[in-house]
């Protein structure tokens, strides 16, 4: 189908891509920034099909877009129709962010540093401590940024359970200390995790019912987080919320990451009352 796009005359033109959108939170939480710096602008959402990516990114410079988001299923998609990648892009081959610089369109990933920021205003002490196991179970592009960020920390092992062998062996060879886990097997030794990442679409709207593993066997002691925020409580975080585990919505990280995609169209960074505000 044919997408045709709007031209407007707002100072600050944003937007996001991806396939479905319509559920998306991104335009209340950059309607909050916006409206914060008391500067005019739009976030609009383009719900394209994917052999609609380049038309649209040649209108995006044609129209002189400040930048855009990208979400599911086009993190890996958008990158052939960009002209240049930063150091998270380029090493995770995967892009959230994009931001028109003198005439060229430039891949960002802010999923990882948005995943460190909120998970470190949860429980800061998490940061204070070596040896740490962690397991991403996904290894699509959010799991790719978040598995980078989390590559710096010292002393951790950064374990990738995947449905797909070959995408989560992919990913574990740009990693320090990883190992690679079938989803089974992540189940059966969940009590060696400290923290738990779900990255998957699994248990998002409308498939609310879905679950990728069970979390009968969580330490005590782990943090299990999950990045669909919709809905907030997934059936994969009640569970670890009946265990008595720490729990980690998705929306913290959405709300970090948009943070951080604002401020590299903008220069703005949106303060931390308002980012802690938007949890709600």
């Amino acid at each position: 189908m044919k997408q045709s796009f709007k031209r407007n005359d707002y100072m600050y033109r944003l937007g996001l891509i991806g396939n479905p959108i319509k559920h998306s939170k991104s335009p209340e939480l950059h309607k909050q920034f916006l409206k914060e710096f008391n500067v005019r602008g739009a976030y609009e959402l383009y719900e394209l099909l994917e052999i609609e990516l380049g038309t649209f990114t040649e209108w995006v410079k044609r129209e002189g877009l400040l930048g855009f988001n990208v979400t599911v299923p086009y993190k890996e998609a958008i990158i052939p129709h960009l002209d240049r990648l930063d150091f998270f892009a380029k090493e995770m081959n995967a892009v959230n962010t994009v931001k028109l610089m003198n005439g060229e369109l430039v891949g960002y990933n802010t999923d990882g540093i948005g995943y460190m920021e909120a998970l470190r205003q949860f429980k800061p002490d998490f940061f204070d401590h070596t040896n740490k196991e962690i397991l991403i179970i996904g290894a699509g592009g959010a799991a790719k940024g978040i598995a980078l960020a989390l590559n710096g920390l010292e002393n951790t092992t950064i374990n990738i359970a995947n449905r797909t062998e070959e995408r989560a062996l992919e990913l574990a060879k740009k990693l320090k200390k990883s190992h690679v886990y079938s989803l089974e097997e992540a189940e059966r030794y969940l009590e060696t995790f400290d923290l738990i990442i779900q990255t998957t679409t699994v248990g998002m709207q409308p498939n609310i019912d879905e679950q990728v593993i069970r979390l009968n066997r969580v330490k005590p002691t782990a943090i299990v987080s999950d990045i669909v925020y919709q809905p907030k409580w997934t059936k994969f975080l009640k569970q670890a919320n009946a265990q008595g585990v720490y729990v980690l919505f998705g929306i913290d990280m959405l709300i970090y990451q948009a943070a951080k995609s604002f401020e590299i169209w903008t220069g703005h960074r949106p303060n931390e009352k308002l980012l802690e505000s938007l949890k709600e």
